[in-house]
């Protein structure tokens, strides 16, 4: 698995299971697999957002993000998306 560290997310392209694993966002560990089209519609709803907004982890935790973090999570999501590890994946 290659890993990934951005601004608001880390974790590894899992080729075995074709998912983006999930260890953190912000400073809280998680362990999610996400896949591409999981990525691409958080990529969207995320564009399409002009103030705070909230997401959850595991269902269960809420997760403020501000404006800024946004930005730097689109970022981290492009930057996943566009990878050559994830291109192995598929």
């Amino acid at each position: 698995m290659s890993h990934f560290t951005g601004e608001i997310v880390s974790g590894e392209f899992d080729h075995t299971n074709e998912c983006f694993y999930l260890t953190q966002v912000k400073n809280l560990y998680t362990q999610s697999n996400i896949s591409e089209k999981q990525l691409t519609n958080l990529y969207q709803y995320l564009m399409k957002q002009d103030d705070n907004c909230t997401l959850t982890i595991n269902d269960q935790l809420p997760i403020l993000l501000q404006v800024e973090e946004i930005n730097d999570l689109l970022k981290d999501l492009k930057a996943i998306m566009n990878a050559k590890e994830w291109k192995g994946v598929n």
